[in-house]
């Protein structure tokens, strides 16, 4: 319950305390993990960071742009 109350005051505070930065879908997104943790159990079971970074490595890796040559 903590996590939540402090994400919207975080998120409530933003353009407060950094007038340069603007609310953004994860600002969002981290309203929904007390919701997930709920659920689905501790973040560990059902996380994809290792997918996420695997995306992130074969994105950088050099292609001519075409699909398949």
């Amino acid at each position: 319950m903590a996590y939540h109350k402090y994400m919207i005051s975080y998120i409530e505070d933003l353009s407060d305390t950094h007038p340069d930065v603007t609310k953004r879908t994860n600002h969002h997104m981290a309203l929904h993990i007390y919701n997930f943790l709920l659920l689905f159990g501790p973040v560990h079971s059902w996380w994809c960071f290792p997918f996420e970074r695997l995306i992130g490595i074969l994105q950088r890796l050099p292609t001519n742009n075409k699909f398949g040559k």
